[in-house]
């Protein structure tokens, strides 16, 4: 028997539609001629959001860890990583969700 009062979506799909339509899954971050690798937001699994939403200090190394890796991270800050590249990163990373700061998926209608 159909169940006419539900949607059903295959995740599967949504997600080959959205690597297409975005065009990367990865951010690749170069800095004196050493590259990083960052997952885009919109890859994030739902248990690294979780954590970093329940973070009281907002530590940008730790933001990055939780998305990559501590050895990573700890590279990065070798190399002289600043706040305003820890914020082009998280931008660029935010690009692909379509949603700025501030901003909600949320409809009012």
């Amino acid at each position: 028997m159909s169940k006419p009062n539900r949607k059903r979506i295959h995740l599967g799909t949504l997600r080959a539609q959205r690597l297409e339509a975005k065009g990367a899954k990865e951010l690749e971050v170069d800095l004196d001629d050493e590259k990083f690798v960052f997952p885009m937001a919109s890859w994030w699994p739902m248990t690294v959001v979780k954590k970093i939403r329940a973070l009281k200090d907002e530590d940008a190394t730790t933001i990055l860890a939780l998305i990559s890796n501590q050895e990573q991270v700890d590279r990065l800050l070798e190399l002289g990583l600043t706040l305003g590249d820890f914020q082009d990163i998280m931008e660029a990373l935010n690009e692909d969700t379509g949603v700025g700061p501030g901003e909600s998926t949320s409809s009012s209608d």
